[in-house]
């Protein structure tokens, strides 16, 4: 007779990064208004055990012009955000919509 292996000890056991729901309302709401604006085109969205990541382009084809990041908690460490532009850290912060905010065009006076 075969013998008899438990699966759950073999499993990894990692928990994978999401934007809920509340974040990627805030974060397709900032892409919709790039889109009108021409400014941004494409975008993706990829999770794996330690990050999720929202990423915008100029053109499908090109590389991403912003990576929006969500780091899940490590440690001691909770969950925070960074915005990435060309390979450097642009933004960190620990709530998504104080690092959005640095999308928001400039106030401007009116004549």
């Amino acid at each position: 007779m075969g013998e008899v292996i438990l699966l759950s000890g073999r499993r990894r056991r990692y928990r994978v990064v999401y934007f809920c729901r509340g974040e990627l309302q805030q974060l397709l709401r900032l892409f919709s208004r790039h889109v009108e604006c021409g400014e941004w085109l494409d975008y993706s969205i990829d999770t794996d055990e330690r990050a999720a990541v929202f990423c915008v382009y100029r053109r499908a084809h090109d590389a991403p012009l912003y990576e929006i990041h969500k780091i899940g908690p490590e440690g001691h460490c909770s969950t925070h955000f960074l915005t990435i532009a060309g390979g450097s850290i642009i933004k960190r912060s620990q709530r998504i919509d104080s690092l959005l905010r640095m999308f928001e065009p400039p106030l401007q006076a009116v004549p």
